[in-house]
């Protein structure tokens, strides 16, 4: 169980690893959280949102080495995590804008201000 600054509880961690990944996210739509270790815990690395294909199907991609190029090049995978939150597209976006705006992770590496929703006070 993972808790983000809000308060809300996201599912796993898993390890950064296929069969992992294969075997335990779903295939449900939502927002992850790719993990760093750290002294006091974990830190987000990378937020993505999963709205036109599934959770599983995201991050499998992003394990293979797609869909952002500073993931693809982690040193060694297993070292991180992965957390997700499962919600619809709107809640999905409205936390990853919220985010990468206000403490933007260092594998979040495209500038994403143009759809910024300030407030995620209702979710």
């Amino acid at each position: 169980m993972f808790r983000d600054d809000l308060g809300r509880t996201w599912e796993g961690p898993i390890g950064f690893d296929r069969r992992e990944i294969a075997a335990q996210t779903p295939k449900s739509y939502g927002v992850y959280q790719v993990l760093a270790p750290e002294s006091h815990g974990r830190q987000v690395v990378y937020i993505g949102i999963a709205t036109g294909a599934t959770i599983r199907e995201r991050l499998l991609k992003h394990v293979a080495g797609r869909g952002n190029w500073a993931l693809a090049r982690l040193g060694d995978p297993s070292m991180f995590g992965v957390v997700w939150f499962r919600c619809d597209s709107l809640t999905a976006k409205q936390i990853e804008s919220h985010v990468v705006t206000t403490n933007k992770p260092p594998f979040n590496v495209r500038p994403e201000y143009a759809h910024y929703i300030p407030s995620i006070a209702i979710h």
